[in-house]
């Protein structure tokens, strides 16, 4: 795995790498993960045969820069860091795959630009960005760390705290939440532009319970729903054997196009 470096409209540099050959396909890890788990669990090695496979480091993670204020996490500034990774492809047009907050993510590309052929998403519902449980993790972070981060915005930190607060995610992942909560619309069925794949193992059961309510919305959208029996979230990343057959398919159906 080769790490290239694409620079973003407002400076951030995002770290990605390319396999394979064929209709390109950017894949969007989870949160906590990075590009590099798509590599060990075998999925760049099981698409490179049929796609150009470009894995992302979102920024914030990885080998990407990690900005620590909410601006810097808005979702239009994500969407344009994806944009100059596929441009620094020569993809004009891409498919994209995300699991988990990846997917969250691949609903604003599929919603907002005609660039996107086709859109996996893994184990994430349509509607707003966050919901009740991770509004009370936000607020648990933010009672926890908010005043820390401040801190370190007003140069107020020692050094020792200033790397101490670095070495862990915490400083990106509150605002980078924040940003989610407050500034990401929401995106419903209907909003998609491109076919759309929503995967959901059985045990996830706040989004198999969502997909049950919003049935007739996502009827007549452009999105189809694949359940897998007995997986959780963790699963429908970790289970390749049970997920890849049913997205690999989708994508080579639509990801040409």
């Amino acid at each position: 795995m080769t790490t290239r470096f694409s620079t973003s409209p407002d400076g951030t540099r995002i770290a990605y790498d390319v396999a394979g050959r064929g209709p390109a396909l950017m894949l969007l890890h989870g949160a906590g993960k990075t590009r590099r788990d798509w590599h060990t669990l075998g999925y760049v090695e099981r698409l490179s045969p049929d796609f150009t496979v470009i894995t992302v480091d979102i920024r914030g993670t990885g080998e990407s820069d990690r900005p620590l204020d909410i601006a810097s996490y808005a979702i239009e500034r994500i969407c344009q860091d994806l944009y100059a990774v596929a441009d620094a492809c020569a993809a004009r047009r891409f498919a994209v795959w995300g699991d988990g907050f990846g997917g969250n993510i691949a609903r604003y590309l599929g919603a907002w630009s005609d660039r996107v052929t086709a859109a996996a998403i893994i184990g994430i519902p349509f509607g707003p960005a966050t919901n009740e449980q991770f509004d009370r993790h936000i607020d648990t972070l933010e009672t926890k760390w908010g005043d820390l981060i401040r801190a370190y915005h007003t140069g107020t930190l020692s050094e020792k705290q200033r790397q101490s607060l670095l070495k862990g995610q915490t400083a990106v992942w509150l605002p980078c939440l924040q940003a989610m909560h407050d500034h990401w619309p929401s995106v419903e069925p209907a909003d998609m532009r491109c076919p759309t794949l929503l995967l959901v193992g059985t045990r996830s059961r706040d989004v198999l319970a969502w997909v049950q309510a919003n049935r007739a919305a996502l009827d007549t959208a452009r999105v189809r729903v694949e359940t897998v029996a007995g997986l959780n979230h963790n699963q429908e990343f970790t289970e390749i054997d049970r997920v890849f057959p049913v997205v690999s398919a989708f994508l080579k159906t639509h990801a040409s196009r």
